[in-house]
Formats: structure tokens, sequence, C-alpha cells
């Protein structure tokens, strides 16, 4: 018995999509330039970029970011890992120590930190994203405070970076 032959039509048929490239930053926002700065500064600020201030990025800030701030990225300042930021290297890591109190109750686990590593490797701003008890979070911060890195960079350029530190508390 002879199979049955497919229906193949030669070409496949096309489909028109209006595709937008997310990453290229084609979102509209009133008030920005629609080209790239040029090498002239478009605004009273200094460099390439655009409005009041320095460097090649659009708003008030320093550096090449958007919005106000130092560095890049929006808002400027602090980077997050990925898309060609280079984490930091730990160089000094402090242990946290245990309350009293926390020792009487016995209490284990983990506190979760986010830490801002500054361009020096040095740990400028904490923020505890999961709680432990009220004593070891300090304790868990003042131990961040004391830990030093290797700068997260960008190419060849120390950067601000955002990253999470996870300190241990177990009895043992």
């Amino acid at each position: 018995m002879p199979q049955p032959t497919p229906d193949v039509s030669w070409p496949p048929p096309q489909v028109l999509l209006d595709a937008k490239p997310l990453a290229l930053g084609t979102t509209v926002m009133k008030g920005l330039l629609e080209s790239s700065p040029s090498l002239l500064s478009r605004g009273p600020g200094s460099g390439s970029g655009v409005g009041t201030g320095m460097g090649a990025g659009i708003g008030s800030g320093t550096g090449s970011g958007v919005g106000a701030g130092s560095g890049g990225g929006f808002g400027g300042g602090v980077y997050r890992l990925g898309s060609g930021v280079v984490p930091p290297t730990v160089l000094k890591q402090v242990t946290p120590r245990y309350t009293a109190d926390a020792m009487r109750q016995r209490i284990q686990g983990m506190v979760a930190l986010e830490v801002v590593v500054n361009r020096e490797g040095v740990p400028v701003e904490f923020r505890v994203t999961r709680s432990l008890d009220p004593g070891l979070d300090n304790e868990a911060i003042a131990a961040a405070r004391g830990w030093r890195f290797a700068p997260a960079r960008v190419g060849n350029t120390p950067v601000d970076v955002l990253v999470t530190i996870l300190l241990d508390f177990n009895i043992r």
C-alpha cells in the first residue's frame, strides 16, 4: 500500500511580525531625543550627554547612565550583575557573631543581605532581605561591613554593584 504524500507547499507561507528590539532602548519617551547623542553636549551639562549632567548619559547624573546618580544603568549609580558586569571577588570575609539572646534561644539559620559594593570594593549600603532575628540581622550587617572585594567591572572600569550576601548562623 503506498504511503500518502504530505502536502508540502514551497516556499512556506511568510508571516510578518512587528518586532522591536527591546535591548536597544527604542522605547519612545516624551522629552528625550530620538537619535543617539553626538560628540557635542545636548543641554547645559558637559560631555556628550543629554541634559544637565556630565558625561555621555541622559539626565542630571554623571557617567553613561540615565537619570540622576553616577555610573551607568537607569537612575544612575548601582549596576546589577549580568549583561557584561563582571561580579566582585571576595578578598576578605568576616564571620558574624552570635548575640547572647540568640544563643539562649538557640536561633539558627541564614540572614540574606542586599549590599552595594562600591568601586573601591567596600560594602557601603545594606538591606536585610531575609531576616532571622533583629540582633542577628544587626550582627550580619556588622560582619558584612568588614568584608572587602576586588571591585565589579564593566570592561576595565570598576563600578558600584548590588550583590547578595548570605550569612549562616549555626550553633555547633
